[in-house]
């Protein structure tokens, strides 16, 4: 591979322009040789916004004019997966955003056909590279937590509408939103052996969801996931979210995505007295300051990481990659099922 780091982007919609787009020049010796959309003139909107060289609307002519080391692409799943088998297919890596397709088989079907074709592709699960995850994942792995024994979250908007073809709305939300939350669940805990779901449902817009879960390692978990929240006028933007992570003797809690708290042991006096408070809190509260320049939602560090894994010519571990997309999913499903069959246990598939 060249030291510059040849890339295209595939789409060129609200959610890329806004979110990944601008992080591109900040990853040294990346080179946006091409933007392609189908709407040309947003292509061309976004190769002079962003540096873009050249502008397509077939991905196929883009793939046999330009000399390319990987590919982002954004958009609806099922463009996502059509498009990633294709550039798959010409054995180039791909980013690809949440989910990585619209259902569990389709997941599968990408993810296999970079094996089969001897390449990989990485899903932007961006929660994997927000500071505050990522710190909190350091906490949880250090030999003093003594390991995860639970986990809680909470992941709470407005109403979700109907999603990529997809009308049920709550089906929709835990496709669409909530696979973020599944893929942090997995980030902090590993796999899920089985999930169990109780529904609170108003109407189509307005239900919650209180799912416990049982990770592989015998930690145990539950999620409150729910649309009752959120301003109905405002949805995408009344979004709220926390997790804590409980071990042996202390924890670690993270909320609205950027605020970390660590409970650990607090340490005797300078005579050996107990101190008035068993645990001592370290918190990390970014001032307005230390966050200027700093992606807290973690864009940028996904942007970049992709970029980075091409570069030293490895898949993603720090980041999910195709299987990883597919495991998300698989909890989806699970917790549909369950939530909509009376709360019944049911099994995550292993791979």
């Amino acid at each position: 591979m060249s030291q510059t780091t040849r890339v295209a982007f595939v789409g060129a919609g609200s959610h890329a322009t806004r979110a990944l787009y601008p992080h591109l020049h900040e990853v040294p010796d990346l080179d946006l040789v091409a933007v392609c959309d189908l709407d040309r003139d947003k292509a061309e909107r976004n190769a002079r916004w962003f540096g873009g060289r050249k502008v397509y609307t077939d991905v196929g002519e883009m793939l046999g004019s330009e000399q390319l080391d990987g590919v982002y692409i954004c958009g609806l799943p099922q463009m996502m997966c059509e498009v990633g088998e294709q550039v798959l297919a010409a054995g180039l890596p791909i980013f690809v955003e949440k989910p990585s397709a619209i259902d569990v088989p389709k997941a599968r079907e990408l993810a296999q056909a970079a094996e089969d074709n001897s390449v990989w592709g990485m899903v932007a699960f961006m929660k994997r590279f927000a500071p505050a995850y990522v710190e909190a994942r350091r906490i949880v792995g250090s030999p003093e937590f003594g390991g995860l024994e639970m986990l809680e979250v909470r992941f709470a908007q407005g109403p979700y509408p109907p999603w990529a073809g997809i009308d049920d709305t709550m089906l929709a939300m835990l496709t669409g939103q909530s696979c973020h939350i599944f893929d942090l669940v997995r980030f902090m805990g590993g796999d899920v052996e089985w999930v169990q779901a109780t529904q609170r449902y108003l109407n189509a817009d307005r239900f919650g969801l209180l799912v416990t879960l049982q990770f592989a390692t015998g930690a145990i978990g539950v999620m409150n996931l729910n649309t009752l929240e959120g301003a109905e006028e405002n949805p995408w933007v009344d979004i709220s979210e926390g997790l804590r992570c409980t071990g042996l003797g202390e924890s670690v809690q993270v909320e609205e995505m950027i605020y970390l708290t660590h409970h650990r042991p607090s340490a005797p006096d300078r005579v050996g007295n107990p101190r008035p408070f068993a645990h001592r809190l370290d918190g990390a509260r970014p001032s307005w300051i230390s966050a200027s320049g700093v992606d807290l939602c973690g864009y940028a560090g996904e942007v970049a990481y992709f970029v980075q894994c091409l570069h030293e010519g490895h898949p993603p571990d720090q980041g999910a990659d195709l299987w990883d997309g597919a495991k998300s999913l698989e909890l989806t499903e699970a917790i549909y099922a369950s939530a909509t069959h009376e709360g019944e246990r049911v099994s995550v598939p292993v791979r």
